[in-house]
């Protein structure tokens, strides 16, 4: 069923034309490349044969590789999420909750570094293939991990090796692409370096106890991203493919939005089906289609644009994801009626701010003329869900409310819809 939504997903792509992010310097290159030279800014980068890379596809698209990745990494992320399917007497506990964000997070981290790896690098070879083969099974073997919910030191290690083996081997595709495309700009050589040593510090962590061990796994990935972001002028040499970069995370989006249709199908399968529960299926069916709605309807503003790192939409759609995983729960939980009120709420709040923080932080970062309706809008949504969440609802009425103020903040948009007819909001 997973695979019919991504069949689906990928078939629904259309074709983008990438817009030049760099000035042509090499007329020969520049007509094999729709335009583009041989030379990024800075004229330092690259002035190898680069007419084999992705990123000179004037109409690049994600490719069906790409797609496979991103079905893999929504499985062990559906995985990550069925942490907060389990309720202990009715509750979740703040460490359950706090265990679900640290399990997301190395799983999405591989995801992104892969992600802007081929982003920039990618040539879709042999082997480039295998490597991205071979990473999506060490991320099987750690989704395997979390669904058993291993414990001891074991299987901490296989986990953490894991994760370490599929950063290393982005790092390694790194260092192969400075190889291939003479890297003079040293931007490969730099970013597989940190890669290298992230991995390094994590996996170090192996022979610690806890709670040092943990401590010292996350602190490799906190150095991955501070490196990044210190590089970041160095990364302006190779700037992100914007088109391909928004296509990736949409498609990562609606796999999880089709994952959260079918946990809702999976939370009827085993239970009688009572007036209660169709009202919180139908209601969470709506729920996700107004996210669809919501997360869209101004998605190719974001296309259009010339991000230099891409970070703004990367790193954002963490918290995007992770409270898409949220309100799929609270979506079962409602169903099921197995949570706590004041436990529903807590997650309530922190699915619907992680969401609307993820989506608009691009958005507020790269389509600056909006910024003042994206303010506007967000206040509005967070103060309506905290009047809902504050009424004395049960589970059901809660996720009718919630899934109200979504289609508040939908209709709020329509607000700069003249904006964008008269072309005041440039692209």
């Amino acid at each position: 069923m997973t695979s019919s939504v991504a069949c689906a997903t990928s078939a629904a792509v259309t074709a983008r034309c990438m817009s030049s992010p760099f000035r042509a310097a090499g007329k020969a290159a520049g007509r094999a490349a729709g335009g583009l030279g041989t030379r990024m800014l800075g004229s330092k980068a690259y002035d190898g044969p680069m007419k084999d890379l992705r990123y000179f596809d004037p109409h690049r698209r994600a490719t069906w590789l790409e797609l496979f990745f991103d079905l893999i990494i929504v499985v062990a992320l559906r995985d990550a999420g069925e942490i907060l399917s389990e309720t202990h007497d009715g509750h979740i506990a703040p460490q359950q909750f706090l265990h679900f964000v640290l399990v997301f997070l190395p799983l999405w981290w591989i995801w992104a570094g892969h992600t802007i790896y081929a982003n920039r690098f990618d040539t879709d070879s042999r082997q480039h293939r295998l490597s991205t083969l071979l990473i999506m099974f060490l991320l099987i073997v750690i989704s395997a991990q979390i669904s058993a919910g291993a414990q001891d030191h074991y299987d901490y290690a296989l986990a953490v090796a894991c994760y370490c083996g599929a950063r290393l081997i982005i790092a390694a595709m790194y260092f192969v692409s400075k190889r291939k495309h003479h890297d003079r700009g040293g931007v490969a050589t730099q970013v597989g370096t940190v890669f290298v040593v992230g991995a390094a510090i994590s996996l170090s962590s192996i022979l610690l106890a806890p709670p040092w061990s943990y401590l010292v796994f996350y602190a490799g990935i906190v150095f991955d991203m501070a490196a990044l972001v210190l590089l970041n002028r160095r990364l302006h040499v190779v700037p992100a493919h914007t088109p391909h970069l928004v296509e990736r995370v949409g498609l990562l989006t609606i796999i999880m939005l089709g994952e959260s249709v079918i946990s809702i199908s999976a939370a009827l399968a085993d239970i009688a089906w009572n007036p209660s529960n169709v009202i919180a299926a139908v209601n969470g069916f709506v729920m996700v289609s107004v996210i669809w709605w919501v997360y869209y309807d101004s998605f190719y503003l974001l296309e259009q644009r010339r991000s230099t790192t891409g970070h703004s939409i990367l790193y954002s759609h963490f918290f995007l994801f992770v409270g898409l995983a949220i309100l799929a729960s609270l979506i079962r939980h409602a169903i099921l009626r197995d949570l706590d009120p004041g436990d529903f709420r807590q997650l309530a709040a922190a699915g619907t701010v992680l969401f609307f923080l993820g989506k608009q932080y691009g958005y507020y970062i790269e389509v600056a003329e909006l910024r003042p309706y994206l303010l506007s809008n967000t206040a509005a949504v967070f103060a309506l869900t905290a009047l809902v969440l504050m009424l004395p609802l049960g589970l059901e009425a809660m996720l009718v409310g919630i899934t109200a103020t979504m289609i508040c903040y939908a209709l709020l948009n329509l607000r700069y819809r003249p904006l964008l007819r008269a072309g005041q909001v440039p692209t």
